[in-house]
């Protein structure tokens, strides 16, 4: 690769870093005005919490205080299928051991309702 290739690779590599950078500060604030909005304190942006009251919603549980359809998860959901459609990124990946990451991302979701959100 010459000088200016590589240039060209520190630049982009540096982009991103920053993007991810306004990313995690956009997704902290966005939890923090969520909390302040009337999320539980406990809760902010927390997807295995927000599913735990979908199921709820649902009836696949009984406690009555986490009963609750939550429109983050459909916001979650859209936004990340426009985005990839909008940037072309709608595509099958295959992975290794697909069932094996299934059931670890099973386990590690009920796990976290059970210790009540304090592992995230």
């Amino acid at each position: 690769m010459d000088n200016e290739s590589v240039g060209l690779l520190v630049r982009l590599s540096h982009l991103y870093r920053l993007r991810i950078v306004l990313a995690g500060l956009l997704f902290g604030v966005l939890a923090a005005l969520m909390t302040n909005w009337g999320n539980p304190a406990n809760m902010g942006i927390c997807v295995t919490c927000f599913l735990r009251d979908i199921a709820g919603a649902l009836g696949l549980h009984q406690a009555a205080v986490v009963q609750y359809l939550r429109p983050e998860i459909m916001g979650f959901l859209l936004g990340a299928c426009a985005a990839s459609l909008i940037f072309r990124e709608w595509r099958v990946r295959g992975e290794s051991a697909p069932l094996i990451r299934f059931a670890l991302g099973m386990f590690v979701m009920i796990g976290i309702c059970y210790t009540g959100g304090e592992a995230a």
